[in-house]
């Protein structure tokens, strides 16, 4: 069997300076500096990195929060707003930032902290573990929990999270609301806004008075760049919510109700001290090329996404996203063309089922883009992928320049009109199709609403643009709470935030409550327990209150004297109201 679990290596090559550190004062870098040549140590000073206020107007407001209250404490803080494609650069890429605030997806399974944050990942690209932190005992929690079930798992769990509050690689500040809006013609047919591929399938699905439609669903969605990259595994791009989701299957889903089979017909799971699975998929599968779907191309994609060189790197050049859920897979093997049998480095089902939402690729598409054209780089992770090749019930039509894209029902799929096909999809398609169309920002996405140009939208709206939502005739709002968190992540490679005890101080510099009630004007629940501090927001395992949550002020502002008494307390120095380093 093709062992796809093992390690790989790293975001940047740092000769030498990735070293792991026990204990709770793990990721610390030591402060040296000689008098003789430094007369004397100068202001701590930081920079804030988050997307402008046009592209996510609460991260920006959290990011020039967070710099004021900084600068109350004596920190010289900056607050730098770049573009989210050159924000994830910096910091899933190249590890150039010293705070950063992002919106993050939901931890939709314990297991997902272990590619947020253990040491293995710290110098891989993407979302694994962009903190660049190092902490042996997070590590061997994160690992047992891997393997054990139960209360064993349980006891891990509980222990990380306490662990976690005293290491503080990040905080979440709160969750947020995912607010939208629809027009007349959807009105009836649709509670909330859609945001995963299954929300699209099942709004396609569902039959109303007027359809089926003769004409496809069109969503209005902004920012920039969002049709200039169409790759499904980089990280350093501004993608449209759901689309290379609806472009690329995978072999099952997760749902709240359990998971659904997609490429899959079948799961058959073997129990033991690691689970074994064997996958049979659907009969007759075609590619949007026409090409035949079958188990190698499974397999392919599992050992493409530990390394796309495909053995030509010695360590091997891992693709950014979904290592985590990859690397939860010890081997996987092609049986004949319907069968794959998988190993799994876990002995939890739920937590198996995170690989099986991995898209599943082309080999004759990507194998050829194994190529190295660069240090720590494949021609897979530079290019664009303008005519993408998926499985989906949708392929793509037609990319407009900077102004839209279509997508259009893939009639060969063996779910599309199937009568035992999963029942999400019984009554597919309502609509010839969706069409993304792109607007600058959200306010002319609400002018393409209220002109009829769009049926819905598809990038969660701004607070602000509720209100004016609501005035439209025969528009509403629509809003749903979610598992997302706002993040504040430190990157412990920075001199200072190297020391969990100046993390744990930043991390209670914002004042959630204020924050949920201001900046979000009431649309989030404020990270306030153990667990929702670091993306868990329901867990029995990890409610209890905190002391990172006691804000050193009131009304969002930090009281200047009370935060000085918190570094003072770790010996840090003032200096006529100045932090210094």
């Amino acid at each position: 069997m093709e062992d796809v679990g093992s390690p790989t290596t790293r975001r940047r090559v740092l000769a030498g300076t990735a070293t792991a550190i026990a204990g709770p004062l793990a990721g610390c870098t030591e402060r040296l500096w000689s008098r003789a040549e430094n007369p004397g140590p100068d202001q701590v000073s930081l920079t804030i990195k988050a997307v402008p206020a046009d592209d996510d107007i609460v991260a920006a407001k959290i990011a020039s929060q967070l710099r004021e209250n900084l600068e109350r404490a004596g920190i010289d803080a900056t607050f730098e707003p770049i573009a989210k494609a050159e924000l994830y650069r910096d910091v899933l890429l190249e590890g150039e930032y010293d705070i950063f605030v992002a919106r993050h997806a939901e931890i939709d399974e314990y297991d997902a902290l272990r590619g947020l944050l253990h040491s293995r990942y710290a110098t891989e690209a993407g979302w694994q573990n962009p903190f660049q932190f190092s902490d042996v005992t997070v590590d061997d929690l994160l690992e047992t929990q891997l393997a054990a079930t139960n209360g064993d798992r349980d006891r891990a769990l509980s222990e990380l999270f306490d662990h976690l509050t005293e290491t503080v690689p990040y905080t979440a500040v709160a969750f947020p609301s995912r607010i939208g809006a629809v027009g007349t013609t959807l009105s009836e047919t649709i509670s909330g806004p859609p945001h995963r591929p299954l929300d699209y399938l099942e709004l396609l699905s569902e039959p109303s008075d007027e359809g089926p439609w003769d004409r496809p669903l069109e969503v209005g969605v902004f920012g920039e760049a969002l049709t200039s990259r169409l790759n499904p595994i980089v990280v350093d791009s501004n993608q449209i919510p759901a689309l290379l989701a609806l472009l690329y299957d995978s072999l099952a889903y997760r749902t709240d109700d359990g998971a659904i089979p997609w490429l899959a017909e079948d799961v058959e799971w073997e129990d033991g001290s690691l689970l074994e699975a064997r996958v049979t998929l659907r009969d007759d599968q075609r590619w949007h090329d026409g090409q035949t779907l079958d188990a190698e191309d499974v397999a392919f994609t599992y050992r493409f996404l530990r390394d796309t060189s495909l053995g030509d790197t010695e360590s091997g050049v891992p693709a950014p996203r979904y290592r985590g859920q990859q690397s939860l897979v010890e081997s996987v093997e092609a049986i004949d063309s319907r069968t794959i049998e998988f190993s799994f480095r876990t002995a939890n089902r739920e937590t198996a089922i995170r690989a099986l939402q991995i898209p599943v690729l082309p080999a004759h598409v990507w194998e050829p883009r194994s190529t190295v054209v660069g240090e720590r780089q494949t021609e897979a992770l530079v290019h664009d992928n303008e005519e993408p090749v998926g499985s989906g019930l949708f392929e793509l039509e037609e990319v407009t320049d900077d102004t839209g894209v279509e997508l259009v029902p893939f009639t060969d799929h063996v779910l599309y009109d199937a009568d035992d096909g999963p029942s999400v999809v019984e009554e597919f398609p309502q609509f010839d199709g969706i069409r993304f169309v792109v607007a600058p920002n959200s306010g002319a996405v609400v002018d393409l609403l209220e002109e009829g140009e769009i049926d819905l939208t598809g990038t969660p709206l701004p607070t602000d643009e509720t209100g004016r939502v609501s005035e439209l005739s025969g528009r509403s709002v629509l809003t749903v709470q979610t598992d997302e968190f706002y993040m504040v992540g430190y990157n412990s490679h920075h001199e200072q935030l190297g020391n969990p005890h100046f993390r744990r101080i930043l991390s209670r510099l914002l004042d959630r409550e204020h924050a949920a009630s201001e900046l979000f004007d009431g649309f989030a629940e404020p990270a306030q327990t153990l667990g929702s501090l670091f993306g868990v927001r329901e867990t029995e395992l990890a409610d209890a209150e905190t002391e990172l949550t006691v804000f050193p002020g009131s009304d969002g502002e930090v009281d200047s004297d009370q935060a000085r008494s918190l570094f003072e307390a770790e010996n840090y120095r003032y200096e006529d109201g100045v932090l210094l380093e």
